[in-house]
């Protein structure tokens, strides 16, 4: 479990709260309410008051690069001059990982993008350079994934391919937190959905 307690950063003051592991909790709420605030402090992008801690692990005394979470937003950071596989190769040699060649196909293959391995991220569609993020994401699988409206620039049709792959993750044992604008979204993705609103997260619902 994701255990957040009498956190203060910005907007958000005193939160405590605690999500389920292996399970998807969306936090729907207006722009400005929170919600990337509380993905932010987790990450270990902004500094904060209180404590967080990912099952009997303390993050707060962690960088961001020793945080168990990888954060994928509508900002892809996919490198241009490397191809698809380059990504994920790049992607396993920052985790310390032997560069595998089929273990990142079997990614891509599972993200349903190995035929474009060799392209280059301007020569394949938003949609299509998502899901080449999200297979870089899981390279060596997180204990936890943060996605701040990843799919805010797609229109519904390649959205509605993309769930798939995330209602995937609770099955690989993988802590998520969704934040959206979207209760559709919401309601297809995740088993738990809080409302972020002025500052305040609460009402945790089962899906």
């Amino acid at each position: 479990m994701l255990h957040v307690e009498h956190l203060s950063a910005g907007i958000l003051q005193d939160l405590s709260l605690t999500l389920p592991r292996a399970q998807c909790t969306a936090i729907c709420g207006p722009s400005g309410s929170g919600k990337t605030t509380l993905l932010n402090c987790i990450a270990g992008y902004l500094p904060y008051q209180g404590t967080i801690r990912l099952g009997d692990v303390p993050l707060d005394p962690l960088p961001v690069w020793k945080r168990p979470c990888r954060y994928l937003n509508q900002r892809l950071w996919l490198f241009p001059w490397l191809t698809v596989l380059g990504n994920l190769r790049l992607a396993q040699y920052a985790a310390g990982l032997k560069r595998d060649k089929s273990q990142a196909l079997a990614l891509l293959d599972k993200m349903q993008v190995a035929h474009l391995a060799a392209r280059f991220p301007h020569q394949i569609s938003g949609g299509e350079q998502q899901r080449v993020a999200l297979a870089r994401a899981l390279i060596s699988p997180p204990a936890l994934l943060l996605l701040d409206e990843p799919f805010s620039g797609l229109d519904w049709a390649t959205r509605r391919q993309l769930w798939p792959q995330i209602n995937l993750l609770k099955e690989e044992g993988i802590t998520t937190i969704l934040v959206t604008h979207e209760p559709e979204e919401a309601e297809a993705l995740a088993q738990y959905r809080l409302a972020a609103e002025g500052g305040k997260i609460r009402g945790t619902k089962g899906a």
